[in-house]
C-alpha cells in the first residue's frame, strides 16, 4: 500500500483537472463509475472550526454549502503547470523548441475517482459542494509515478470515457450538470495547499472517511450536534470502513437510523458471544458519522473485506437481532471473516 503524504484540504470537484486523456468506465474491481457516483452523499461544512485553526491554510469559513463524502479515501491532486499536447499527444514547442507549458491548476493523480466526484458535485449544482482532497508538494525530480502519465489534450478540462482508445466519448462536468449550469472561471480556492481550507478543522467526519489515520485523530475538542449524539452513543467517533486499494474503495451510504442503540461490554444487553454459521443477508455496520449503513449481503461484506475496508474496532453484526460489536469480536483470529463463521451477540 503506498505511503500517505501530503495534507488533507477542501477543493472543489468542479475545479480539479484530469490529467489523463481517458478513464475505462469501471473501477480495476469491477465497480462501475456511474454506479459508484450514485453512492455519494453529503454532510454540511462545520459552523466553526472542530480543531484549532491551522496556520498552514486558508482563513475564514470555506465558501461551500456541503461536502461530498464519496465510498473511497481522498483522492491524490497536485498544483502543475501542465505541458500543451496536441491532439496527437505530442508536446507543444515554441519557435525555440522550447515546451509550452499551461496556466497552473489542481490535477487529480486518481483520475476515475475525480470522474465520480465530478458528477455528484455536477448534479448537486448550483450547491457549492466540496471534497477532501490529498494536496501532495510539487517537489522537482519527485518519484510521484502518475506524474509520467500527465497525457491530457484538453489542459485536463474533459476525459474521454471507454474501455479501449478509438471507442470513447469525450465527457465534461456540464454533460452531468442540470441546464444552465457553466463553469466559473473566477474561482475562489488558492491554487497551494496554504491557500485551501483544513479538512480536519471544518469537515472532520469527511477527513476521517477520507484518510487512513488512527480514528482518535479525527474526536473533535468541539463538535457540532451529530458528532456528539455519535460520542455518547458509542463513546468515540469511529473510523472510516474505507481503506485505499489500487482500484476502489468502499465508504458505503445507504444510512438508516442516526443514533442506533449500541449495547457495551458488561451492560447486560447481549448474551455471550456464540459461533454460528454467517448468515446470507443482513449484515449492518456504524459510519463514522453514527448511522447504520446496511443491511448487505454476505457475498458483499466478504468482497470489501478482501479490499481490507474494515478496520478491527469498527462496530458490526450480522442480524438485527444481534448486538453491534467490533468487527474482531465477530471473527477473532485465526477465523476466515464472512466465509463459516461469526461469533454472535445476541441482544436479550
Amino acid at each position: 500500500m503506498p505511503e500517505q503524504t501530503g495534507v488533507l484540504r477542501l477543493l472543489n470537484p468542479l475545479n480539479i483537472r484530469f490529467s489523463q486523456p481517458r478513464v475505462a468506465p469501471h473501477f480495476r474491481d469491477g465497480h462501475l463509475l456511474e454506479e459508484t457516483a450514485g453512492e455519494i452523499r453529503s454532510v454540511q461544512v462545520e459552523d466553526e472550526p472542530a480543531f484549532e485553526v491551522a496556520k498552514d491554510a486558508a482563513d475564514g469559513k470555506p465558501p461551500y454549502d456541503v461536502v461530498i463524502l464519496p465510498p473511497f479515501p481522498a483522492i491524490r491532486v497536485i498544483s502543475w503547470m501542465p505541458k500543451l499536447r496536441g491532439a496527437d499527444g505530442e508536446a507543444e514547442r515554441d519557435s525555440n523548441g522550447d515546451q509550452i507549458l499551461g496556466h497552473r491548476a489542481w490535477f487529480a493523480l486518481d483520475n476515475r475517482r475525480l470522474w465520480t466526484l465530478q458528477t455528484a458535485a455536477a448534479k448537486a449544482w448550483p450547491k457549492k459542494c466540496c471534497a477532501v482532497v490529498r494536496c501532495l508538494e510539487d517537489v522537482p525530480g519527485t518519484t510521484i509515478k502518475e506524474l509520467r502519465k500527465f497525457r491530457t489534450t484538453t489542459e485536463g478540462k474533459q476525459i474521454e470515457l471507454g474501455a479501449r482508445s478509438g471507442d470513447t466519448t469525450s465527457w465534461n462536468w456540464l454533460l452531468a450538470a442540470p441546464p444552465g449550469a457553466r463553469v466559473q472561471e473566477d474561482s475562489v480556492e488558492g491554487l497551494f495547499s496554504e491557500d485551501l481550507w483544513d479538512a480536519l478543522q471544518w469537515a472532520p467526519q469527511a477527513a476521517a472517511a477520507a484518510s487512513e489515520r488512527d480514528p482518535e485523530d479525527f474526536v473533535p475538542r468541539t463538535s457540532s450536534k451529530q458528532v456528539g449524539a455519535t460520542q455518547q452513543a458509542h463513546g468515540s467517533v469511529p473510523s472510516t470502513a474505507a481503506k485505499s486499494n489500487g482500484g476502489y474503495s468502499a465508504f458505503v451510504p445507504n444510512a438508516s437510523t442516526k443514533n442506533p442503540v449500541v449495547p457495551t461490554a458488561g451492560a447486560g444487553g447481549f448474551s455471550v458471544g456464540e459461533p454460528s454459521t454467517c448468515p446470507e443477508q443482513g449484515w449492518q455496520y456504524i459510519d463514522p458519522a453514527g448511522k447504520i449503513q446496511g443491511p448487505f449481503d454476505r457475498r458483499k461484506m466478504r468482497l470489501w473485506h478482501e479490499h481490507g475496508y474494515f478496520y478491527p474496532d469498527l462496530l458490526m453484526r450480522s442480524s438485527n437481532q444481534d448486538a453491534f460489536m467490533p468487527f474482531n469480536k465477530l471473527f477473532p483470529k485465526p477465523t476466515e471473516p464472512f466465509l463459516g463463521i461469526v461469533i454472535r451477540f445476541r441482544m436479550q
